[in-house]
């Protein structure tokens, strides 16, 4: 005699059935804890990265996934604090630029001009004006990084745990907890590059004192420099953590300083360091293809702009090679600057869920807001 077919899964074939949604609200991603107590890890209900520790594959993974759930929001906010920046620094590389386009136009208009010595004045304001323009323009893309991670952190847990952010509340966060933030970066900054100048110049003392070029100036300076750029490595891996922190945990500056040093001792620095170094590789890869497609454009036009107007136009096409140059490192930065920020949320999270079983608070804090929503 047979037996009515029934599909996998339906009552009666020998499979669980999927729980019903008898009270007609909508379908719940939390998993029901097993019989053995609450479960540490949301399956469903965390789309930017699972709530237990994490492998490299789901940090890489929550990076890019970023843009999947708030492409819109991550990327406005990037573009509008990122633009702001890349005028003023547009308008600081081109008053360094000025002197020597001019430079450059008279020699093409007048070739025995170049007979003439210039001033000691001139040559050490141009020096000086350049100096000034990198250091603006150094510490402008600082404070935009800084303000746009702040937003971006905030926004990239709360995907992770369900909450959702608003473009409004991203701003909010970024009010409040900018200037500390700002602080924190100039900070490393400021302590990266004195080790750095310190060693270096150590280095360079026996090649200053015997003025020549032998093995035993030579050797000190390579090793001056390499230890100079491992110490500027160490300080970037142990305070890599330091604005994620001040911004989730509501920390002062120095605060996460030391809290951030206290998350990245011992062994734990290792992994810390492995995946931000990879992150911020595959960062820098991206950059430098949208950067080099911009700039193949810019060199381009810029021939192109030399050979119409027979090389007389040189301030029109290093004008042009300069905006489009800047454009491309605008589209660029902005472009990619959630996947660095989600990805450093994801170490951050990761750090602490192995170390201090933060995926348990986290777990309270989804089932919380879960619970919250089907209420309402």
């Amino acid at each position: 005699m047979s037996t009515q077919w029934t599909a996998p899964g339906a009552h009666g074939s020998g499979e669980p059935s999927p729980p019903s949604n008898a009270g007609g609200g909508p379908p719940g991603p939390l998993s029901a804890p097993p019989p053995g107590g609450p479960r540490r890890e949301l399956v469903q209900s965390m789309p930017l990265f699972p709530l237990r520790p994490l492998g490299l594959g789901e940090v890489l993974g929550a990076a890019v996934r970023i843009y999947r759930l708030r492409a819109r929001s991550v990327l406005g906010v990037a573009a509008a604090v990122y633009g702001v920046a890349f005028v003023i620094m547009t308008f600081a590389t081109g008053a360094s630029m000025v002197p020597m386009m001019g430079d450059m136009q008279a020699v093409l208009e007048d070739p025995a001009a170049t007979t003439a010595t210039p001033t000691a004045f001139g040559s050490v304001g141009d020096v000086v004006l350049m100096v000034v323009s990198s250091a603006v323009t150094m510490i402008i893309s600082l404070v935009a990084s800084s303000l746009v991670t702040v937003a971006l952190t905030r926004v990239a847990l709360g995907e992770a745990v369900g909450e959702h952010l608003s473009t409004a509340d991203m701003w909010a966060v970024m009010r409040r907890r900018g200037l500390p933030a700002v602080a924190v970066t100039l900070l490393i900054g400021l302590f990266s590059s004195l080790a750095f100048v310190v060693l270096l110049v150590l280095g360079m003392l026996p090649l200053i004192l015997l003025q020549e070029a032998t093995a035993l100036t030579i050797i000190p300076l390579v090793i001056g420099l390499v230890a100079a750029v491992l110490v500027m490595l160490w300080i970037w891996a142990r305070t890599v953590l330091a604005v994620p922190t001040l911004v989730l945990e509501e920390t002062g500056v120095f605060g996460a300083l030391r809290r951030s040093f206290a998350m990245t001792s011992g062994r734990r620095l290792w992994r810390v360091l492995g995946t931000t170094i990879l992150l911020y590789l595959l960062y820098t890869i991206a950059v430098q293809v949208i950067v080099g497609v911009f700039s193949t454009i810019a060199m381009i036009l810029y021939v192109a702009i030399l050979l119409i107007s027979s090389f007389e136009a040189l301030l029109l096409g290093m004008a042009v090679l300069t905006i489009i140059s800047m454009v491309g490192s605008y589209a660029a930065t902005f472009l990619l600057a959630p996947f660095l920020s989600a990805g450093y949320v994801a170490v951050y999270a990761d750090n602490r869920m192995r170390h201090e079983a933060w995926d348990v608070e986290l777990t309270r804090r989804a089932r919380e807001h879960w619970d919250g929503v089907r209420v309402r």
